[in-house]
């Protein structure tokens, strides 16, 4: 016998790709539970499962970098005050490339997968294989399933921080998979969707007040910031092509706002009203009008 539940959660975290680099993601999380029946004529106690599933998720995957520990390009360096650093180096995927990224972070804020690439089935496949003892006996097993929130319009996968969070969202590489809404005079506008999506592209949205520097090395340039927050000191390093700068905190509020206020001041005299997401099914509305010189 088998019980199931859609859409148990969200997992909003960001994970590190060897070609495209660092992508936020948002995934849909279903389970299915397989059992005999007890002697209420239940498999077991659903209420209860669930919320072992979900904490479990929150604690081991939700707002963390996932990293693809397996691959030859990555390294993972222990420091001080249970910190760890995560080194990926490019060129042992594709000899040409010079790129390198690194994130340093308390431990809590890392997700260590043994894999070589981060895809939605074998990141499912290890919950699987870490959850089934944490359930209760009769549970014969647990099938887990991630995906992507069916979009048909324009999605970006952006990673940013929040250092001023008081939660998980002040880790400084986690992310979101989302789309963007913009009407023009109170019309839907599919082409100015596409164009914003188009600029936040596999992007890094950067604070200015968390950079420290700007270098280059090997020819690649990069933006690397740094602070400090209630979980530790956080530091990035991560190439500037991925980097889209904003002079305010990257709150879904204050996204939704920039969006709006640089398409008004590209489109003067039209009204711009902007729906910025954060992930599945939430998010912020903003509005802004220029006027014409």
């Amino acid at each position: 016998m088998k019980l199931f539940v859609k859409n148990l959660t969200h997992v909003d975290f960001s994970y590190f790709d060897a070609t495209r680099g660092l992508l936020g993601e948002s995934w849909q999380t279903d389970i299915v539970l397989t059992g005999k029946l007890n002697d209420e004529s239940m498999i077991c106690d659903f209420s209860i499962v669930k919320k072992q599933i979900k904490k479990w998720l929150d604690d081991n995957i939700d707002h963390m970098l996932a990293i693809p520990a397996e691959h030859s390009g990555s390294t993972m360096t222990p420091l001080a005050d249970d910190r760890v650093s995560f080194h990926f180096d490019h060129s042992k995927t594709t000899a040409d490339d010079k790129r390198v990224f690194q994130c340093d972070a308390p431990t809590q804020a890392i997700c260590v997968l043994p894999m070589t690439e981060v895809t939605p089935e074998a990141v499912a496949k290890w919950v699987e294989s870490q959850i089934l003892n944490l359930l209760p006996a009769e549970l014969e097993a647990v099938s887990v399933r991630f995906s992507p929130e069916q979009i048909t319009g324009a999605q970006y996968q952006y990673s940013h921080g929040l250092k001023k969070h008081a939660g998980n969202c002040q880790r400084i590489a986690h992310g979101h998979r989302s789309t963007v809404e913009i009407y023009t005079d109170g019309a839907r506008n599919a082409a100015m969707e596409h164009d914003w999506a188009k600029r936040w592209e596999d992007i890094y949205l950067g604070t200015q007040e968390d950079l420290i520097s700007q270098v280059t090395e090997n020819g690649v340039h990069y933006h690397c910031f740094s602070y400090t927050s209630q979980q530790g000191l956080f530091e990035l390093k991560i190439d500037s092509n991925q980097v889209y700068m904003l002079d305010c905190d990257t709150t879904v509020e204050s996204l939704s706002a920039h969006i709006a206020e640089v398409l008004a001041e590209e489109n003067p005299g039209t009204h711009i009203e902007a729906h910025g997401f954060e992930g599945i099914g939430k998010g912020a509305i903003s509005e802004k009008i220029k006027a014409r010189i």
